[in-house]
């Protein structure tokens, strides 16, 4: 049991592949025991991506904050799990478990084929930089982390498909096929 509350704001333009708008969201969850949870804790997260388009050019910058308020410690079942493509790209999907997490992103991507039924096909690159403190597992990578990714994505009737390398500058990186909305 937990009091929970939530602002979205969209003002994109396509939510698979947007070209132009914002997106902002911001949430706070109260985890409390008289409401039958079996830890408290506060936990706040902040978001928002804004895409600017020039011709078939886009440039989609975002960010995301979040932590614990108060002085109880987040479980380890409700820590930021962190990684994967556009968001560490050069980590596994979920590697990075922390208490915090401060991230931001700028992807610049290119409509390489226009769709006559769905949106079209788009080829870009990403440049990610974030941290997620006081890690779940000992040894977790806990500083400045830096990615960088390049993909190719297609609108398909199940949702914008990515296929994409990422490379993160310790050394780490992935391959990624994705079905979904990463950001």
């Amino acid at each position: 049991g937990a009091y929970t509350g939530v602002l979205n704001i969209d003002r994109m333009d396509n939510v698979n592949f947007p070209r132009e708008g914002w997106r902002g969201r911001v949430s706070a969850y109260a985890s409390r025991k008289q409401l039958g949870a079996d830890d408290e804790y506060n936990k706040w997260d902040v978001d928002a991506i804004s895409a600017h388009s020039f011709g078939e050019h886009t440039f989609n910058f975002g960010f995301k904050a979040g932590g614990k308020a108060g002085a109880n410690p987040l479980p380890g079942y409700d820590q930021y799990q962190w990684g994967g493509f556009a968001q560490q790209s050069g980590y596994a999907t979920g590697q990075l478990y922390g208490e915090s997490l401060r991230f931001g992103r700028a992807i610049y991507y290119h409509r390489i084929m226009r769709g006559t039924l769905l949106d079209g096909a788009y080829a870009g690159i990403s440049y990610e930089v974030g941290k997620v403190a006081r890690p779940l597992v000992p040894g977790n990578p806990d500083g400045v982390l830096r990615s960088a990714s390049a993909f190719i994505a297609a609108d398909s009737p199940l949702g914008p498909v990515y296929v994409g390398y990422g490379h993160a500058a310790d050394g780490n990186s992935s391959w990624y096929f994705f079905l979904g909305r990463p950001f």
